[in-house]
């Protein structure tokens, strides 16, 4: 296949654009609970056919707010649960290929990153992603390891992807934008469903479901197991189980009462694919989650809502023999290696073989309140306080509690001036033990052509808090001697005076729905600044912790690793998305970003990274879905992506090459009896076997095909 031209026609419109310039336990209790939880800040009722292709959609992840997507400051991409179903995706992350201008990249087998315009490694850090409006993005990692989440395609409902920035909205972690997984209820699936999965390199997943609808609650419990063996290569298998319950109950005509409680555990095989001969470490993890809602109607004009979470995760790397270690670190054999131990005096020590190690808590609570003034003004405004608190002996150097705390307050406004004109203006002030506080504020005009279409301009400044990871990362090595506390080197020191980053964003954006012929059009045009960006910088070793073995000195670098406002960039490109539906048989989707970026990198005082080359000029992506007679159905996804450097998977120095991809699927469902249906699909993914590389050079994505059965009753 040959590489779609469209890059000059892009870029030509980009020169203009810068011209002118987001539990089983618990049963007994949750029956008493009764109405769907809601998602992320408001009650909002079931997606539906008729609610995306008659009407507007109606979203809330930009404001907060209910809002069609013609009166919304941002551009959305909704993945509903059609699209879910005849994707082909396996697991979650893949979905949001589905997205313009975002990148799905597999690290591992089993781990996956997801980032929006490139410049990333293998933790992308700059979007927030929620369940339920329940952040799970993790302090310890600074990112979201998807591995761990505890969900599964067939418990969501349907998600929200804002492209762009959403710190005004969901805080610093939405610097780049923001993903909300809404989960299904009882009222939205068949009473009891089980399923089995099998493929390639030994994949095995088994889940079951049940939703319960009483005079008294709906209650819904999810459970799954899954395993595989992992690539050819490294043999990085991975295997999961996990438990979710969810229910909800309406105390009377003004309060409900929504509660989610899960509990994963797994463990996965990491490595890094860049050299044949590194080997995969098991790492162990287990995690929990609670999270409850109250929102109370106190009158048609104002409505409140408290809810507060708390999650849980533990992640577990056994430590080896230091001889071990090191040779795996310098690539030699185990009797240099050992002979390495000695010299450095760590004959007895042990080291852990990857630094995804240690334990991580959050607890968040917020009040907001929602205010109806009159037809053409709403509000909502609200207040929150995060405590996060981790240890690691590898990314903290401690096995004490290192702990944050951060408090927000928040407004967003909607005014429609004319029944054209509408104005959004919001903000968020985050403060912070580890950085001072920042405002950052969003204003954006619609103006709507006629009922169906509309025409946007927004304007953003927004900032991005340190991470506790980022601030506190420090790792050192240390030999043996009576207190265990000489330290011989230190790989990463803490970071001081660490700002927040900043980015300003200037995007037009157009929306246009044709009700007859069930097509829905969206583009946005946009132009991101940004400054400050904290990454990973390399600085001169303490002099008083230099070894000076002339030998042992020869091992290391002679540097050591902190985090600084090192990257200043800018990012302008193009995006747009078509969803058709000729006929409710047929679906098809059409997804397209464009990015430029140029910028550096200051990794080192003297290596500047040029960033021309960071991120994909091109993503596409086609999904063309079709019921046939008799309950066939059969799908086919398109991926293309170009060119594109990783900092972590090529060193910053190799290219990924671009690559095509096509998945097949063909689904039949089959009528048992009155009230059981059964489901049989075949999943072929990279149909045509062009392997190709996402991230690391050696792990390489080749054809895989999965058998899935599922039983509803």
């Amino acid at each position: 296949m040959t590489r779609p031209q469209i890059g000059p026609v892009v870029s030509a419109l980009l020169l203009a654009w810068r011209s002118a310039r987001s539990l089983a336990p618990l049963s007994a209790l949750s029956l008493s609970l009764a109405s769907p939880l809601a998602l992320a800040s408001e009650d909002i009722s079931e997606f539906t056919e008729a609610d995306l292709f008659a009407d507007i959609p109606e979203v809330v992840s930009a404001t907060r707010l209910p809002q069609r997507l013609t009166e919304a400051p941002a551009s959305i991409t909704v993945i509903d649960r059609e699209q879910i179903d005849a994707s082909g995706a396996t697991r979650i992350a893949d979905l949001f290929r589905l997205v313009p201008g975002m990148q799905v990249f597999h690290v591992t087998r089993n781990q996956s990153g997801v980032t929006y315009h490139g410049v990333s490694d293998n933790f992308p850090n700059r979007m927030e992603v929620m369940v339920d409006g329940r952040s799970i993005y993790l302090p310890l990692l600074s990112t979201v390891a998807w591995e761990t989440i505890g969900l599964q395609l067939d418990d969501i409902d349907h998600i929200e992807v804002v492209r762009g920035s959403n710190v005004p909205t969901q805080g610093s972690n939405a610097f780049l934008g923001s993903i909300n997984i809404v989960t299904r209820t009882a009222l939205s699936e068949p009473t009891n469903s089980a399923k089995v999965m099998s493929g390639n390199r030994g994949e095995e997943r088994g889940e079951l479901r049940h939703s319960l609808i009483t005079d008294f609650g709906h209650l819904r419990v999810s459970a799954g197991a899954s395993s595989n063996d992992g690539g050819p290569i490294y043999n990085e298998g991975a295997e999961n189980q996990y438990v979710n319950l969810s229910a909800s109950s309406t105390l009377g005509l003004q309060d409900t009462i929504d509660l989610q409680l899960g509990a994963s555990k797994g463990e996965t095989f990491i490595v890094d694919a860049d050299e044949l001969d590194n080997i995969a470490s098991p790492r162990d993890h287990n995690a929990n989650y609670q999270y409850l809602v109250w929102n109370h109607a106190a009158s048609d004009e104002n409505e409140f809502r408290l809810s507060f979470y708390h999650n849980y995760l533990k992640l577990n790397v056994d430590p080896i023999p230091a001889n071990e270690w090191l040779a795996r670190e310098f690539e030699v054999d185990l009797a240099t290696a050992t002979a390495y131990a000695s010299a450095f005096g760590v004959s007895d020590a042990f080291f852990r073989p990857d630094s995804e190690h240690g334990t991580t808590e959050q607890y968040d609570i917020e009040l907001q309140h929602t205010h109806y003034a009159n037809e053409s003004l709403h509000l909502i405004s609200g207040l929150g306080y995060r405590f996060e608190q981790a240890k690691s002996d590898v990314l903290l150097d401690t096995d004490e509690w290192i702990s944050e705390e951060r408090g927000r307050v928040f407004a967003n406004v909607q005014w429609n001036q004319t029944d054209q004109m509408i104005w959004n203006l919001g903000a968020m002030y985050e403060d912070g033990s580890i950085a001072d506080g920042r405002l950052s504020p969003r204003l954006a005009l619609n103006y709507l052509i006629d009922d169906s279409t509309s025409v946007r301009a927004a304007r953003t400044r927004a900032y991005r808090m340190p991470s506790l990871l980022e601030r506190h990362n420090t790792y050192n090595l240390r030999q043996d001697d009576a207190n265990g506390n000489n330290i011989l080197e230190q790989q990463a020191i803490a970071a001081e005076g660490l700002k927040p980053g900043q980015i300003d964003t200037t995007e037009l954006g157009f929306y246009k729905l044709l009700p007859e012929q069930n097509l829905q059009f969206d583009t946005r045009l946009f132009y991101e600044k940004i400054t400050g960006g904290i990454r990973s910088e390399f600085i001169a070793a303490d002099p008083d912790l230099i070894i000076s073995d002339p030998f042992l000195a020869s091992l290391e670098n002679g540097t050591r690793i902190t985090k600084g406002n090192v990257e200043f960039y800018d990012a302008a490109g193009v995006e747009f998305q078509v969803k058709y539906k000729p006929q409710p048989e047929t679906l098809m989707l059409l997804n397209y970003g464009h990015v430029e970026v140029d910028g550096q990198y200051f990794k080192k005082p003297d290596d500047t990274i040029q960033l021309h080359h960071y991120a994909p000029k091109d993503t596409v992506s086609l999904l063309l879905s079709q019921q046939f007679a008799d309950q066939w159905q059969a799908s086919l996804a398109y991926y293309f992506m170009s060119t594109t450097r990783w900092f972590e998977g090529t060193s910053g120095t190799k290219e990924r090459k671009a690559y095509h991809r096509a998945d097949l699927q063909i689904k039949k469902r089959f009528a048992l009896s009155n009230n059981t249906d059964a489901e049989v699909k075949l999943i072929v993914q990279n149909l045509l076997d062009e392997r190709y590389q996402e991230f690391y050079p050696n792990n390489h994505f080749d054809r895989r095909a999965y058998v899935e059965f599922k039983l509803l009753y």
